[in-house]
């Protein structure tokens, strides 16, 4: 038992130390031939030294000319073309015009990737704690910079394909800039693939966290990023999101693409402390090493020479599971994948049953027992997000709780719900009930998979993966005498649930704030119903 227990802590512990560095951003770099996050961030201290909205004209006005003159002195003054719209052309009752900014890097096509981010920054409240009078800092001054980094670096190359830079405007009145561009039909028919780019924190992992529908060819090409963080669960936590971007606009028109930001630092968001104090060198970094080099791939390859190279019509299932290991695979992959271990399961249990080693009436049982215990958290989860947003002196909303502190009580609660179920299960549970609840937590997985597949195939695999992992597990226990080889399976189960979980419900936790803590809840005793009882039947071999 003691050994046993030591060989648990140490997989708990290299499994959790990996788990953090799933999220890593690069070290910042000062480079004249590469992408450079402290050259960028000297364009960001020149546009984030007012608040420039639409409300700020004169700031707004330097800022943007700031944008003509640096993007100019890339690309060449004759590339870059302003786009002014307006107010009547504006229409939505606006009592202002608004002027975009369009430089061009000509390729021997006139097929390109479209850059685009915002240069207002916002101006007025929003929702509760937005203080508005942001200089712009990150939203969206990373974006930004980004740009202009690119215009430097290949300012001056031969191309294939185009890459048009657009410095959209009032993206925070009403994404109106993004708007007008789409309606450029001369623009637009040129555009083959785009990406946004924004900033809804000021520090962590550049997230790219939305792509166009049927995406398998989309994400074939972000493999090309460099450190890439992402996951098909976040455009489906995006779809309840109250957020939209310029790239919103973009996939109004059928546009292939993806769309990237920082999520955290929230408290800075849409606030005068989103300035040049706080930026990230790493962060930039980061938008750096994944959008380079799809840019580079974009411009390179005769292939993307076609509009519609990256149409499909099927969407793809991805993740994050170590720095600069993406797994993606399709949609109908994944449904084949659920239904074989669904398949599998049953005959798991059938011959289980035969054995008499489970009993299908105990199934249902500890089935039930999963059911009350997330219907019983996810009440919990509610009250004590509204119990921290009132202590907090804050607005509760199930997706926005917008607050400094939030982080500890929030990790305690994880941290409480795990060892109490785990101690729960220890102490109470016989090695046959310890088995029979695996097995039930494997079939709610492989349900939730299963469903999630045709309807929302992007947060399957949160489902699948410890499906999968504790259903093998439970196969080497039956037939494998050899107790190292059901040690390495059964830790296996804590591996990746791990290196899944960890990084998951922290970018839960940043998308959704503590409001989320229901969802971050029901998805941790989901998991916890495999991981659980697998590592209680791991103590006892």
């Amino acid at each position: 038992m003691k050994t046993n227990r030591l060989i648990v802590l140490f997989v708990v512990f290299v499994s959790f130390v990996l788990a953090t560095f799933v999220l890593y951003t690069p070290i910042p770099q000062f480079s004249t031939e590469a992408f450079s996050a402290v050259r960028a961030a000297s364009y960001i201290e020149a546009i984030s030294r007012e608040p420039h909205s639409v409300f700020d004209p004169q700031a707004h006005e330097t800022v943007r000319q700031y944008l003509i003159d640096t993007v100019g002195s890339f690309v060449g003054e004759a590339n870059v073309l302003e786009m002014n719209y307006t107010k009547e052309e504006l229409g939505h009752g606006t009592e202002y015009g608004i002027q975009n900014v369009l430089a061009t890097i000509p390729g021997a096509s006139d097929t390109g990737i479209l850059i685009v981010a915002h240069y207002d920054s916002r101006g007025h409240i929003g929702r509760a704690g937005e203080l508005g009078r942001s200089y712009g800092a990150a939203d969206d001054g990373y974006g930004l910079a980004t740009m202009l980094e690119i215009a430097r670096l290949y300012g001056n190359q031969t191309l294939q394909n185009t890459i048009y830079l657009l410095f959209t405007d009032a993206e925070e009145t009403g994404l109106f800039g993004a708007e007008m561009a789409a309606k450029e039909t001369w623009l637009m028919d040129k555009v083959g693939f785009i990406v946004n780019l924004e900033a809804r924190g000021v520090d962590g992992p550049a997230y790219m966290f939305e792509t166009s529908v049927n995406n398998r060819k989309v994400i074939d090409f972000y493999r090309q990023a460099d450190l890439p963080v992402s996951y098909s669960l976040a455009t489906a936590v995006y779809t309840v999101m109250p957020n939209s971007t310029d790239f919103t606009e973009f996939l109004a028109i059928g546009k292939q693409g993806v769309n990237f930001a920082v999520l955290k630092g929230l408290y800075n968001y849409h606030t005068p402390f989103d300035n040049y104090t706080a930026i990230s060198l790493s962060s930039i970094q980061h938008y750096g090493s994944q959008v380079i080099p799809l840019v580079e791939a974009f411009v390179r390859d005769a292939a993307y020479s076609l509009t519609n190279a990256f149409e499909d019509t099927t969407n793809s299932v991805f993740f994050t599971i170590l720095p600069n290991v993406f797994v993606a695979y399709s949609e109908p992959t994944a449904v084949v994948l659920h239904l074989v271990f669904l398949f599998l399961f049953v005959l798991f249990v059938a011959f289980l049953a035969l054995r008499k080693k489970v009993a299908v009436a105990a199934l249902l049982q500890q089935l039930l027992y999963v059911f009350a215990a997330i219907a019983g958290f996810a009440i919990l989860g509610l009250f004590a997000s509204r119990l921290i947003a009132f202590f907090g002196k804050t607005t509760w909303s199930l997706t926005y709780v917008r607050m400094t502190g939030s982080e500890l009580p929030t990790l305690l609660i994880l941290i409480l719900t795990t060892l109490v179920l785990g101690g729960l299960i220890e102490k109470k549970y016989t090695a046959k009930d310890k088995q029979t609840l695996m097995l039930s937590g494997i079939f709610l997985n492989l349900f939730f998979a299963t469903l999630t597949g045709f309807v929302l195939s992007g947060a399957s695999f949160l489902f699948f993966i410890p499906a999968a992992i504790g259903l093998i597990s439970l196969f080497v226990q039956e037939f494998v005498d050899k107790k190292g080889i059901r040690h390495f399976f059964f830790a296996q189960n804590i591996l990746w649930n791990l290196l899944l979980l960890v990084p998951i419900l922290y970018s839960l936790f940043l998308a959704l704030t503590v409001g989320g803590l229901l969802a971050l809840l029901v998805v941790l005793i989901i998991n916890l119903s495999i991981v659980l009882p697998s590592v209680s039947i791991q103590l006892h071999l």
